[in-house]
């Protein structure tokens, strides 16, 4: 078990984005992998109140992308994606977080 996290089991999510050519289809794999709603609203500041109140917590989440692969512009937006997975970690300490750049 990780510290602070609860007693509960720790739910895997593995989101890839290394295929990734728009920030939509970011948020098409995070509405899926992160079970949320269809009315999610595809844009950081629905990530952030999903993250911080619909999403499963404990959870371990798995960020894979690949720089070299994706342009400037999506890259640049999932730096953002784990800026705010990184805060929700920081402020709530039920989220795990971890980035694989492949």
């Amino acid at each position: 078990m990780y510290p602070g996290l609860k007693d509960e089991p720790i739910k895997q999510r593995w989101l890839d984005f290394s295929e990734c050519k728009h920030p939509l289809e970011l948020h098409n794999i995070i509405r899926e992998k992160l079970e949320l709603p269809e009315g999610y609203g595809c844009n950081l500041d629905a990530l952030w109140d999903s993250i911080t109140g619909m999403m499963y917590v404990p959870a371990e989440v798995t960020i894979v992308y690949r720089p070299e692969k994706n342009s400037q512009w999506v890259r640049e937006y999932v730096e953002e994606v784990v800026s705010i997975f990184q805060e929700a970690r920081e402020q709530y300490d039920e989220i795990i977080v971890q980035v694989v750049m492949e």
